[in-house]
């Protein structure tokens, strides 16, 4: 203990260092005292005021209530009385009104001293709940001037929004304000009292021409000889509401609250610790939230892509350290752009949902299913051999094939065709295997659809999935047997400045010869990935188009034009743009009624063949579009330096923009953009009023999609209906 006497010299010593130890302790227990109660009384203090605030609103609320529906109700009595009496004895020749009217046999009061009668019957007997009378600055009695502050004030503020020969009743807003009226605290209450029957105009104006009404304006310094007319501010009606007895009251309540407060206040202080964790509890739900969020699809709550080629990973690494097999599956739904295209995005979501469900309830507790994106999904099997893999793969695929899709009234029979992929211990990849499922599925659809193909190591040749010379084949053939042709879907302008009304894109179609429709998005991929868009495809649009322009079948003019979409490899092609030249000349058209549509990627991928193509034919008359403009990242960059005439919408940002407020600001931004340099910008995916509401309202100028109109077959044109 020697090192200790010699730190604090005695025991005295130790006692000191005791001391102001507790005295230490106790500074700090002072401060935190006085902290709370500082904090206590500060939050008893600002409830208080906000109480009482909040009592002050609700009163002055009530009775700008109580003095709106007294207003109203006189005026209606006044107009219900001047419609019904005054007009009836001039409508009989029986009477008339006069402000005279007690001494004259058969006549009666003016509509305005009819009110002032009623205002004086429903004031004495409302038990000082409020009263009310007439003012006006053109009064016609001596007791009908504007005589204080406040009537002079609420007067002016009506007749600012008065207007000379309104055409329709003007929407008045009534003026009031809190003040002291002989000794008691009263909202003042002003409404315009309009004339609004033409007997009100009448009976006013005549009566304006008086000698006593003129002497009564000259004394009263007001010009000399209005004249009214229907709906025009005639006079007001100002109603007391005393605030005396309510505010008693509050102020009783407010008593009773006061403790109410200061007990709240104290148990505030110790809800402070429950709202901290509270906030706490709340962030941990917001993070499990965004991460849910980041592993899943927000439309079938599956797991996405990235999520799923995690839990693959585990899957190989599972598979290579225990020798374990797996068993991947790549899902694409058939027949699925025929629900698209038919009954619009929102039934193909009904449907992902749906079948995303369906599909999770078929599976073991080891296994895992996601979507990958459009109608794709992926399932990993997992401790699962090939044969057992390929019961529940041809499991899945009767399921969805057993499935009805009803929507709309209409009943949908949707299959899928499957890839599956073994993983074991010589899979080599994430990679390697997400392509080897893909080539599966496709091998799947190739063969027919609605079947399951397992991939094995001589399907190296099915990764090329077909050759040039067989899609040629089938496209020449469709060309030949007019299985390949043409629908329209317009768009229409939301402005009726725009000189273009109509604006109409020609849609590409292709059946097999069992009638069966082949997806759109397929035809399109096969013919871009072999090249055969400008030698095939295009070349057959743009002649068909011209052709039915030219015949007729698919009018057009300068307020109705007619899109045509170009491939990217279109673009580059010289020989393409010189046949574009030669078809428009001999058909004959105009070329200011074609448009040409280029997606936004296509562009920027050959921006300079894009601009040297654009300019040639816009040279000739011919417009332009950009397509799916806003879904690259430099949209805004490139567009300053491609000259068109119409900005189309990328349909993902317009889709739920009722919603989401990141498409509202996209679109806003893109509306802007094509407002600054003067191009008119078309919205995709409008699919219901309420979208179309508000792109309309962020100044879109034309509009299209399923809210809009469908496409439709050309008359005379295509393969007979199966």
């Amino acid at each position: 203990m020697r090192w200790l006497d010699a730190v604090l010299g005695s025991s005295g010593g130790a006692s000191r260092v005791s001391d102001d130890l507790r005295g230490g302790l106790l500074a700090v227990r002072r401060r935190v005292l006085i902290t709370a109660l500082l904090l206590l009384t500060a939050v008893v203090g600002l409830t208080w005021y906000l109480v009482s605030r909040g009592q002050q609103s609700v009163i002055e609320f009530q009775a700008v209530t109580l003095a709106e529906i007294v207003a109203r109700q006189s005026a209606s009595s006044r107009s219900v009385y001047a419609e019904h009496v005054v007009g009836k004895l001039a409508r009989d020749g029986a009477g008339a009104a006069s402000e005279t009217y007690g001494d004259e046999l058969g006549n009666v009061p003016l509509p305005a001293q009819f009110l002032k009668l009623v205002g004086q019957r429903s004031s004495a007997e409302s038990a000082g709940l409020y009263r009310y009378r007439l003012v006006s600055k053109w009064n016609l009695a001596e007791n009908q001037g504007l005589r204080d502050d406040f009537q002079r004030w609420a007067w002016a503020r009506l007749e600012a929004q008065d207007r000379p020969a309104p055409s329709a009743p003007i929407a008045w807003t009534p003026v009031w304000r809190i003040e002291p009226v002989d000794g008691v605290s009263t909202l003042r209450f002003m409404r315009a009292d309009p004339a609004v029957t033409s007997v009100c105009v009448d009976c006013h104006n005549a009566l304006e021409g008086r000698a006593p009404t003129v002497a009564l304006r000259m004394r009263d310094g007001v010009p000399t000889g209005k004249v009214w007319d229907i709906n025009r501010l005639m006079g007001a009606i100002e109603v007391h509401v005393p605030l005396d007895r309510v505010a008693a009251l509050a102020q009783n309540q407010n008593r009773i609250a006061l403790f109410s407060v200061f007990s709240l206040g104290l148990a505030g202080l110790l809800a402070i610790g429950y709202f901290v964790y509270a906030d706490l509890s709340r962030a941990r739900a917001l993070n499990r939230e965004l991460a849910w969020q980041a592993g899943h699809d927000g439309l079938t709550g599956l797991i996405n892509r990235r999520q799923f080629e995690r839990k693959l990973m585990r899957a190989l690494e599972d598979a290579r350290g225990e020798d374990s097999h797996h068993a991947l599956m790549f899902l694409d739904l058939d027949q699925f752009k025929v629900v698209n295209d038919t009954s619009g995005h929102t039934a193909g979501d009904e449907l992902l949902r749906q079948l995303g469900g369906l599909l999770k309830a078929q599976l073991r507790s080891t296994d895992t299913i996601g979507r990958l994106g459009g109608d794709e999904f992926a399932v990993l099997l997992g401790y699962c051999d090939l044969p057992k893999a390929r019961a529940i793969a041809d499991k899945l695929r009767q399921t969805v094939a057993n499935f009805r899709f009803t929507w709309d009234k209409r009943m949908f029979e949707i299959g899928v065709s499957i890839g599956l992929v073994p993983v074991d211990a010589r899979s080599s990849s994430i990679a390697a295997l997400m392509s080897a499922a893909d080539v599966a599925c496709y091998a799947a659809k190739e063969s027919g659809r609605n079947r399951v193909h397992v991939f094995e190591a001589s399907d190296g040749e099915l990764g090329r999935r077909q050759t040039d010379m067989e899609w040629s084949g089938r496209i020449t053939d469709a060309l030949r047997e007019e299985r390949i042709y043409l629908e329209v879907q317009k768009a229409v302008a939301l402005r009726g400045e725009l000189p273009v009304t109509e604006y109409r894109e020609v849609l590409l179609r292709m059946q097999e010869r069992d009638g069966t429709p082949v997806p759109t998005d397929a035809l399109i991929r096969a013919a871009e990935r072999y090249n055969l868009m400008p030698s095939h495809v295009d070349r057959w649009v743009v002649k068909t188009t011209c052709r039915l322009i030219a015949g007729g079948a698919l009018p057009a003019d300068a307020q109705r034009i007619v899109a045509i979409n170009l491939s990217g490899a279109s673009l580059g092609d010289a020989g393409f743009l010189s046949f574009v030249r030669e078809e428009i000349a001999a058909q004959g058209i105009a070329p200011q009624v074609l448009c040409f549509e280029v997606t936004e990627t296509a562009a920027i991928n050959n921006l300079a063949h894009a601009i040297e193509f654009i300019n040639s034919l816009r040279a000739l008359g011919c417009r332009f579009a950009l397509d799916d403009f806003g879904s690259g990242l430099s949209s805004f960059g490139y567009l300053k330096n491609l000259p068109v005439d119409f900005l189309k919408i990328d349909g993902e940002f317009v889709r739920d923009i009722v919603e989401d407020a990141v498409d509202r600001a996209m679109v806003t931004a893109i509306c802007g953009v094509g407002r600054a340099i003067g191009i008119p910008t078309i919205a995709e995916w409008v699919e219901n009023d309420a979208v179309k509401g508000v792109v309309r309202e962020l100044g879109v100028g034309y509009a299209q999609g399923y809210g809009i109109a469908r496409p439709e077959r050309i008359p005379g044109h295509g393969p007979a209906r199966t």
